[in-house]
């Protein structure tokens, strides 16, 4: 029975749920128009296919982590120590949950739909911009640089195999090596 009302957010919480569930080509419209309580033809009401859906799910995604995760680098009511730590404390919350679309989409997709990959990399720009900041307050430009990349690629793995081998021992120790080399920039800045 399709529901009385639906929108646009309730769609795009369903399909990214499905699409990290299922994947983006083993989710179908049909899927999501039956998780939202929609007949078919009634999502394309609000999207006029599946690519568009899609690109609207990876931006309401970038949209939760630019208000939730990213911004707390810019919290000058933090320590640097505590910006880094709180950003990935959120970052694995989000990222264990329901898992990482971003990065799913991205190898799933990049080869075939190139429209994901700009979104995605932006997205991945973005959160490397805002390590690169904490780190700035304890290390050099190019150094912030590096570690931003390290971190960030580090952390994403970590997801992976916290996933692959549902450990979660794989996160807590990438977390812990950056908090070892954020104490190591720190106490090196004070000699």
């Amino acid at each position: 029975m399709p529901k009385q009302k639906v929108n646009v957010e309730d769609i795009l919480r369903q399909s990214l749920k499905l699409f990290r569930q299922k994947s983006y080509h083993n989710t179908s419209i049909s899927d999501i128009a039956s998780a939202c309580g929609l007949l078919k033809g009634s999502l394309y009401h609000y999207f006029p296919s599946k690519e568009a859906l899609m690109s609207a799910v990876i931006q309401y995604a970038h949209g939760y982590f630019q208000k939730e995760v990213f911004s707390i680098a810019y919290d000058a009511t933090l320590s640097p120590q505590q910006r880094m730590e709180k950003m990935f404390k959120k970052s694995e919350k989000a990222l264990l949950s329901d898992g990482n679309i971003m990065g799913n989409i991205g190898v799933e997709t990049a080869r075939v739909i190139p429209e994901f990959s700009e979104h995605i990399r932006v997205f991945y720009k973005e959160w490397m911009s805002a390590v690169e900041y904490v780190f700035c307050s304890i290390a050099n430009e190019e150094d912030a640089k590096r570690l931003a990349e390290q971190t960030v690629a580090e952390f994403e793995g970590a997801v992976m195999m916290t996933r692959i081998f549902k450990d979660t021992k794989y996160i807590k120790n990438a977390y812990e090596r950056l908090m070892n080399r954020f104490a190591a920039f720190t106490l090196a800045d004070m000699k």
